[in-house]
């Protein structure tokens, strides 16, 4: 008897809290096909959800019902308003052919519930990559790169690959064979990023095309940072009211991937007084001095901080700037 009160209790929590009276509709999705990968490649796919309640939702656990697949809880307590997720990782390194799981998610928090998530995905036995994912690291702001992976194919002398696609404009690759002897063929990707991909991480996916009629693609992950030459902190100044006359005291961090000098700092909507230095470093503290200039009173006023270096690639930085003026009366 304890033990159904118990349990009523728990559903009557959750179901207060939850509109759909579900877990399940926590997720964008619960159900995701690798399609047709290659052994070893590396493959994973990230479950998200949210949490819309006003309460924490903490995730107890997840199973899973084949080994092809292992899960694991990337975030266990999640915040009303905030995200959080599941990773499913395909084995594909020890498993081939047709696999699918079945994920069973576990919360404890605010009540109790399960959500099943399923996985599936044909791996295949005869291509394999080397490594299994086209991973660069960190690349520095317009620099190219360029890394090989190796394809082994064994099965039908004809084989071949046709070529390799991307969605991404700044990422191409050049096919290459290496060597075909008794049904064995190996060949040789040159994976390139040019100099134009954007800053920030780079998720992408690279799709193999071949001439085997019955699986005629197969899927390659790619993942990069990009990170910039130069960066800036903040990128905004939100100052709210200023009053007329009055200095504004701000500090300015600019880090970069070598040492550089800063050579001006200039504004439309500002006088500033600062000291620029003359050492060449990666990291720059700058304590501006700010004195609005003449604007009308009570406006709103957006404008920028301009920043030069002398770094020949990226030599200029803007800091956006928003503020309103009140004169000296208005204190």
């Amino acid at each position: 008897m304890r033990t159904l009160v118990a349990t009523a209790i728990l559903i009557a929590a959750w179901t207060s809290t939850a509109p759909a009276n579900q877990p399940t509709t926590l997720f964008k999705t619960t159900n995701h096909d690798f399609g047709t990968v290659a052994r070893a490649a590396k493959t994973e796919y990230r479950f998200s959800f949210e949490n819309p309640y006003n309460q924490t939702i903490h995730v107890r656990s997840v199973r899973t019902s084949c080994g092809c697949t292992t899960p694991s809880v990337e975030t266990e307590t999640v915040l009303p308003g905030a995200r959080g997720s599941i990773l499913a990782k395909f084995n594909t390194g020890t498993h081939t052919g047709s696999r699918s799981a079945t994920l069973t998610v576990t919360f404890d928090k605010p009540s109790f519930g399960e959500v099943q998530l399923h996985v599936k995905g044909y791996i295949r036995s005869d291509v394999v990559f080397q490594p299994g994912e086209a991973t660069f690291g960190n690349i520095q702001q317009g620099t190219p790169k360029t890394i090989e992976i190796a394809i082994d194919y064994a099965g039908k002398p004809a084989w071949q690959i046709n070529s390799v696609t991307t969605s991404d404009s700044f990422i191409s690759v050049e096919p290459t064979e290496v060597s075909r002897q008794n049904g064995r063929i190996r060949y040789s990707l040159a994976v390139s990023i040019s100099a134009d991909a954007p800053v920030g991480p780079l998720e992408s996916e690279l799709v193999v095309h071949t001439n085997d009629r019955n699986l005629t693609t197969v899927p390659l992950r790619l993942m990069a940072n990009i990170a910039a030459e130069i960066s800036i902190s903040p990128q905004t100044l939100s100052l709210g009211d200023v009053v007329e006359g009055e200095p504004i005291k701000q500090l300015i961090v600019l880090k970069g991937q070598k040492p550089f000098l800063i050579n001006s700092v200039q504004s439309e909507e500002f006088a500033i007084e600062t000291n620029l230095g003359e050492e060449r470093k990666t990291l720059h503290a700058l304590p501006l001095i700010l004195k609005p200039k003449a604007v009308e009173f009570g406006t709103e006023v957006k404008g920028k901080i301009t920043f030069t270096t002398d770094l020949p690639e990226k030599p200029q930085l803007d800091v956006g700037t928003v503020f309103r003026l009140k004169s000296t009366s208005a204190k």
